[in-house]
This record gives C-alpha cells, sequence and structure tokens, in this order.
C-alpha cells in the first residue's frame, strides 16, 4: 500500500521575512569558514547543546556541565545511568549522521538505525530500531491529547514521509520548511514506542545537514524548543487542531532558526577574537580532522590516521599546519603523539 504525502501551509510574510534573515545569517556564517579558529570548538558547542537541550525536553535531568562532561569521555557508556546513557547514546546519532554524506538520501533504513542509536540500551531489544507494536499516544497528565495512528499504520506514514523531501515539489523549498515539516510530520506519526520527539528533531537536523544549511555542524536549534517547552508543544499541538495547516508551524521554527543563527554569529564572533593570529584555509580533509578531534577529548596519532584511512606520514603534513596555527595541541613526539584541540 503506498500513501502520498502533501504537506499543506502558506507562505506567510512572516515566514518569508524569516527564512530571508535565516539565508542571509547562513551565508554570513559559510564566508567565515575561511577563518578557521571558531570551526572545531563550535561544532562541539553545539554536539554538546543538541544533547542536552533535546533529551532535556524529555525530562532528562542532567544539567549543561554534566553533558560537557560526558562529551569529553568521562562516563563509561556500559556502566552509565540511564540519563546519562540517553545523552551518550543522542552524542552516537548525531556523530553518525555527521559522518554520513550528505548527498545520500535518507531513507526508512536510516532512520530505523537512527532510533536505534538513540534507544539502545535504554528500550528493549526488539523496540530498538523498530516500529512499534501497541498503540502509543501522548498525554497531558492523565488527559490524551493526542492520539498517533495506530501500529500497522507507522510504516507506511513513515515511508511516504521520507519520500517527500526528495519529491519535486519539495525541492523547490526551502531547507528549513522542509526540516521543519519533517519535524512535525514524524513526532505526528509516533511510529515507535519512545524516543519519537529526538528522532523527530534529529530528522530536522540531518535534513538541514544534507540540504546544505548547517555542513558545519555549529548551531542547535533544540536550545529554542526547550527554553518555552510549553510553547514548542503547544505549536505541535496547533497544527493539529487546524486541519493540519503547518503554516503556524513554520513560522514557529522560522523564528527559532534566526534567533539560534544570531547566537551563533554572536559566539563565532567571539571566539575569533579569542582566536589564534594565523589564519589558514582548510582543505577536506583537515576539516575532518578537526571534526574528529571536537568529538573526542583525546586521540593518538595511529587512531587518527587509522579513522581517516591514511598514512602517519601523510597525516602528520596535514596536521602540521594545524598545530602551527595554534588549532591542535600535539603531545608526545613521533609514534607516541597525542593530539586535542586548543
Amino acid at each position: 500500500m503506498t500513501v502520498k504525502y502533501e504537506p499543506r501551509f502558506q507562505r506567510s510574510a512572516w515566514l518569508v521575512q524569516d527564512l530571508g534573515r535565516a539565508s542571509a545569517l547562513c551565508a554570513w556564517i559559510q564566508e567565515q569558514s575561511v577563518d578557521v579558529s571558531w570551526i572545531a570548538p563550535t561544532q562541539r558547542d553545539a554536539l554538546v547543546r543538541l544533547a542536552h537541550y533535546s533529551t532535556r525536553i524529555e525530562g532528562n535531568p542532567l544539567t549543561l556541565p554534566e553533558v560537557q562532561d560526558l562529551a569529553r569521555g568521562r562516563q563509561n557508556l556500559e556502566t552509565a545511568d540511564p540519563a546519562r546513557r540517553e545523552v551518550l547514546n543522542y552524542f552516537a546519532a548525531l556523530r553518525w549522521i555527521w559522518k554520513r554524506s550528505p548527498s545520500r538520501l535518507i531513507g526508512e533504513r536510516d532512520l530505523l538505525h537512527l532510533h536505534k542509536l538513540l534507544s539502545q540500551g535504554i528500550l528493549p531489544g526488539s523496540e530498538s530500531g523498530a516500529y512499534k507494536t501497541r498503540p502509543n499516544a501522548v498525554f497531558r497528565g492523565n488527559r490524551i491529547i493526542y492520539q498517533p495512528p495506530p501500529p500497522e499504520a507507522a510504516p507506511i506514514l513513515t515511508r511516504s514521509l521520507l519520500k517527500w523531501p526528495y519529491s519535486r515539489p519539495a525541492w523547490r523549498e526551502h531547507a528549513v520548511i522542509v526540516a521543519a515539516v519533517a519535524h512535525h510530520r514524524l513526532v505526528s506519526i509516533h511510529p515507535f514506542s519512545d524516543g519519537n520527539g529526538r528522532a523527530a528533531r534529529l530528522l530536522e537536523s540531518w535534513i538541514l545537514f544534507s540540504r546544505g544549511f548547517d555542513t558545519n555542524h555549529i548551531f542547535a536549534l533544540d536550545e529554542f524548543f526547550d527554553q518555552d517547552r510549553e510553547r514548542y508543544y503547544r505549536e505541535i499541538q496547533k497544527v493539529r487542531g487546524q486541519a493540519d495547516d503547518l503554516t503556524s508551524w513554520l513560522e514557529y521554527v522560522g523564528e527559532g532558526i534566526v534567533e539560534t543563527l544570531r547566537k551563533t554569529q554572536q559566539r563565532i564572533q567571539t571566539l575569533r577574537t579569542q582566536g589564534p593570529e594565523t589564519k589558514i584555509t582548510l582543505n577536506r580533509k583537515q576539516e575532518r580532522i578537526l571534526r574528529i578531534l571536537a568529538e573526542s577529548p583525546r586521540l593518538g596519532g595511529g587512531e587518527l590516521a587509522r579513522s581517516l584511512g591514511m598514512t602517519r606520514s601523510h597525516l602528520s603534513k596535514l596536521m602540521k599546519p594545524l598545530v602551527q596555527a595554534g588549532l591542535i595541541k600535539k603531545e608526545g613526539s613521533t609514534k607516541a603523539a597525542v593530539y586535542r584541540l586548543s
């Protein structure tokens, strides 16, 4: 059975204005990438903020400093309590997305794998990375405020949703519209027994990346959603009371994108004033090195070379200008060298 998904929305003046502002801010950020002193710390900050605020929306009690400690590798996954496990899973899911090629289509298997990364060790094995087998509902207190489609409809509706971003109408739309529509639609299908909100917000981030809107993985929209969780849930529910007209939701996400990009712009400007005097232009492999080190606190030269699929001598040539620019610290020498971000 095939169901074609066609979202309903209007391009209001407010939405168009915010999309224009967002595009201008995004262009400004991309123009700054020649000065790379800010890239790695901003990526690391986004990793932490995305994991912290997205899980906090669902009730995770960890503070931002505690999540920062987890990002520095100060917790073994096997000994982590459920709250820390949830955040570590979110890190794993983000890193998996960031390693994907932006040109690769997001398919059903990808989404199921994403859910498995989010829920491993939290949900039973039969429910992790799998569609729900029992009806579920969205509650407010003891009252059901939304009844999602039944289990048998979840795979059909999800496949239909995942085809829509690659349809001709969707390719003509702004990346923010496509990502926001996918976010709302997935959380409304509610295809999993748990973790639907986290999966929907990650899908939104993934689409922004794949459509070239967040190529450096440097902003955390989920912080905007978390700062007024009541409004976030209210905006989701409002669409359901408007015959699934997504206009108000798109306006809300557009507002969040602009606010988030402005904060990112301010962080970049602050980091640039604190950055090294030497400015360099990175090649793709050097950009990847900074991304890897943003995710891992310290890596040996051999481990880093293996992860990049290159020899130690080739790695040394790439690392030399990064070390000279003060972006990376080298500890030790020759085969025992360990690298970390400055």
